[in-house]
């Protein structure tokens, strides 16, 4: 849940129909009194004028005082952030400023203003939003669900109260508050039962590989970022370079979800979808992640620990926020490439690698296949764009299961769930 204070920030105004008729009216009636030489159609047309004159001069007096009234706007939203697919509540509360509480405004003018806000399409579904309105002499409230569709930033705000004047002739659209972006996170599916038999795979590929030894076997090379209180003191005077405590203990194994972006954007969303829910549910079986990959923020690639799950999880959906569709293949091969060495260096030290990515050959994929020889890999290779990409999604999928990877297959269109359950049971091998 978020509490946003915010300042108004403009107005509109507009002439109604009958406000332009009776002031055009007017200046007609009053030009033809002066060739006419006619006072009394001359008195008539400016009476008219006048009038629409005194309207926009009442409208501009009520605006002054709304706006001295109701100086200051509040807005809720819970969730905050917001996920997409899920469903959310908006506040949005006006209030009389303090010194003035005591007069407030009639209950007759309350009721007659107008409240309502703008939200981005993405945040309602494409439909318009049903509010609550309630209005006292002291505050104007606004009260409605949103339904987020896709992941992103989205403009909410700011709220619009009507004002008009008693004839109808013009009207003005008072912003009570300032636009706020809302986050909102992926579509994350709950995947954490099977990704703990997964981890569970990995940490008995290694046990029965090699029995551990005291020291050595669990140490490796301190790496900045590394908490000091798992420096092996007693090895790092042996070795004569600072080393730590690796996290290769069962139910403690890291993990490296590898984020393969591809230019099809309701295919990327998928895939920030699939990247996201790995991460989480490693996370929730109690394992430390990292999510590396597409053009994800440096953050991305910190080493989230399981000890404080809801911070971590936090972390990890807020670096998805800001992912962008690349613009080319080649540009989102160059983040794979990156993220491809980051994980191989990781997985050196006994981190389980997960990837989600798009049919891939050349220097990527001959990265990624010797990690599959210690029998820590999975991936999810993205098909369904035609028969050529599911030729080469069927062609990576077959390179990555020989050296040893677990992998399936999957388009847009199937279920994540079973997807994972799949590649847990045993993918392709």
């Amino acid at each position: 849940m978020k509490r946003r204070r915010n300042r108004d920030s403009g107005s509109i105004t507009v002439m109604t129909p009958r406000g332009i008729g009776m002031g055009a009216s007017g200046v007609v009636v009053a030009i033809l009194g002066i060739g006419l030489a006619s006072p009394v159609l001359v008195w008539v047309g400016v009476s008219m004028a006048a009038t629409v004159l005194i309207a926009a001069l009442w409208l501009i007096t009520s605006v002054a005082m709304f706006r001295k009234r109701f100086p200051d706007a509040w807005r809720t939203v819970a969730p905050h952030p917001l996920t997409a697919g899920g469903n959310g509540t908006v506040n949005v509360s006006i209030r009389t400023a303090k010194h003035r509480q005591r007069l407030g405004i009639s209950n007759a003018l309350a009721s007659a203003l107008d409240v309502r806000e703008q939200a981005a399409a993405e945040l309602t579904g494409g439909l318009s939003t049903k509010a609550t309105v309630g209005r006292s002499a002291e505050e104007l409230r606004l009260d409605y669900q949103v339904h987020p569709t896709h992941r992103g930033r989205w403009p909410l705000g700011p709220a619009l109260v009507k004002i008009s004047e008693p004839l109808g002739m013009i009207w003005a659209d008072v912003a009570a508050g300032s636009v706020e972006h809302v986050p909102v996170w992926p579509r994350i599916v709950d995947l954490t039962a099977a990704t703990g038999a997964l981890m569970g795979q990995a940490d008995r590929v290694v046990m029965g590989a090699r029995t551990p030894s005291a020291d050595d076997s669990s140490l490796r090379d301190y790496r900045d970022g590394d908490d000091l209180r798992r420096v092996h003191w007693k090895s790092t005077a042996r070795r004569g370079t600072m080393v730590v405590r690796a996290d290769e203990r069962a139910g403690v194994r890291p993990a490296t979800v590898l984020l393969d972006l591809p230019v099809n954007p309701v295919a990327a969303e998928w895939s920030i979808s699939a990247a996201a829910s790995v991460a989480v549910s490693v996370l929730a079986s109690g394992h430390p992640v990292r999510l590396v990959g597409a053009n994800a923020p440096p953050e991305a690639g910190e080493v989230h620990d399981a000890h404080n799950r809801d911070s971590a999880r936090s972390r990890i959906l807020n670096a998805t926020l800001d992912l962008e569709v690349p613009s080319n293949r080649d540009t989102a091969l160059e983040h794979t490439r990156a993220a491809a060495r980051a994980a191989v260096n990781e997985a050196a030290y006994g981190e389980v690698v997960i990837a989600v990515c798009d049919p891939l050959a050349g220097d990527i994929l001959a990265s990624l296949v010797p990690l599959g020889e210690a029998g820590r890999a999975w991936a999810i290779v993205r098909c369904g764009d035609g028969p050529r990409q599911d030729e080469r999604a069927e062609q990576t999928a077959a390179t990555l299961s020989r050296s040893g990877w677990k992998v399936v297959t999957a388009s847009v269109r199937d279920d994540l769930s079973s997807v994972w359950s799949e590649l847990v049971a045993g993918g392709s091998t």
